[in-house]
């Protein structure tokens, strides 16, 4: 597969381009490797010696994969449910903004619920804290108006709808509270633009300064910090998933992850960007009560594999490391994406005649057709991600499983 990256500012300039080989730093920033068919860009794949978009091989995949490598906090952002996303594209439709409109809301009709599995150390932003909890947090920050909204029925509602002046003047208490408490009690804190993360065993306040100091250094004067500031910071190990189902509040703050997605690119933003923000479609969106956060861990296998949980039974994901030692032989159910995520592997077909391909980090193949065997050898970590219609034109042959 060819697959396209996204060159947002929020991007790494060195993760990708370590993964594929290529010259670091890269010229542009690299945040999203995308696999998959969404119109928006596509991979593109070889059949019969032609190159192909997936588009017009496989139109209806899905799922959309990606690999995040994020160098500064993502936008704070909600998707839609599927029946909002169909109301909210038929509504941008019959007022006729173009698709390619930055000011439209919706770019399809599609939900897009999300799960992030961890490659290092992540840190995300998700739901929101209790009541207690930002109570708690406004004592020790001397923080009047998060104390005003921790006593709301939505602390995030309260965030995103407080005047412009007045979320310029928390903002502005916000940095004064965290300079404050670093010089009196939080010396030891990690600097927010050093390379050093904060730790998994972060207090509550050491957390909230943390989000404080980083936003603050990427986002200057950005009111997203307040709704930061009331949304849970979780912390991912490498192998920890958390799912972001429809209208969860939600944002990446730092690492570098394997992202599973509905094929959408719906998004409604509430801060940390500079792109279009429409708070009121968001408000619209976001659901009243937010899901707790759950972090999947889920058991390896005894060949090792890791399934992790998805929100449609006809979609799998499953991570397989592969060792020197031994092949490792699976069954693909059917149409699949195979991503090296770590190492390098090599990947054949378990059918008379058919040839290696040998993937680096940061490339995929696409099987396609009947459910079959694959094995893999070499060293590195494997996600096989399946679900998802044949290829248009009939089921092709095992030569078509290509790169």
């Amino acid at each position: 597969m060819d697959n396209p990256i996204q060159n947002y500012a929020w991007g790494s300039r060195s993760v990708l381009a370590t993964m594929q080989g290529r010259p670091v730093p890269s010229e542009q920033p690299e945040a999203e490797l995308w696999m998959g068919a969404h119109p928006s860009a596509p991979s593109v794949i070889e059949v019969g010696g032609h190159p192909r978009s997936l588009v017009d091989v496989v139109p209806d995949l899905p799922f959309l994969l990606k690999i995040l490598a994020i160098a500064a906090p993502l936008s704070i952002q909600v998707h839609p449910s599927p029946r909002q996303a169909k109301e909210g594209f038929a509504r941008d439709n019959d007022q006729r903004v173009p698709l390619e409109s930055p000011s439209r809301n919706y770019k399809d009709d599609r939900a897009k619920p999300e799960t992030v599995v961890a490659l290092t150390n992540m840190w995300l932003l998700a739901g929101q804290q209790t009541g207690a909890q930002l109570r708690e947090l406004a004592q020790e920050l001397r923080l009047n108006w998060l104390s005003w909204a921790a006593g709301e029925p939505s602390a995030l509602r309260a965030a995103l709808t407080l005047s412009e002046e007045h979320a310029a003047d928390s903002v502005r208490a916000c940095v004064s509270a965290a300079a404050r408490l670093r010089r009196t009690r939080l010396a030891h804190l990690p600097e927010a633009n050093d390379d050093v993360a904060l730790g998994p065993t972060a207090t509550q306040l050491e957390r909230a300064v943390h989000v404080i100091e980083l936003l603050d250094h990427h986002y200057p004067g950005d009111p997203g910090m307040l709704v930061a500031l009331c949304m849970n910071l979780v912390h991912l190990h490498p192998g920890q998933a958390v799912h972001t189902p429809p209208q969860q509040l939600h944002a990446y703050i730092s690492g570098t992850a394997v992202e599973i997605m509905g094929c959408s690119d719906n998004v409604l933003r509430a801060g940390l960007t500079q792109k279009h923000m429409d708070v009121p479609e968001l408000l619209s969106v976001l659901a009243p009560q937010q899901a707790p956060i759950e972090i999947l861990d889920p058991d390896s296998s005894p060949d090792g594999s890791v399934c992790y949980p998805l929100w449609d039974a006809s979609l799998s994901m499953v991570a397989v490391q592969v060792h020197r030692e031994h092949a490792l032989r699976r069954r693909i159910p059917g149409t699949s994406v195979v991503l090296v995520a770590e190492g390098n592997v090599t990947a054949r077909i378990c059918e008379p005649g058919t040839s290696d391909h040998e993937l680096r980090a940061g490339h995929s193949l696409l099987y396609s057709g009947a459910a079959g065997f694959v094995e893999f050898d070499g060293e590195g970590l494997v996600f096989v991600v399946s679900g998802g219609p044949n290829p248009k034109g009939g089921a092709p042959n095992s030569e078509d499983v290509v790169q």
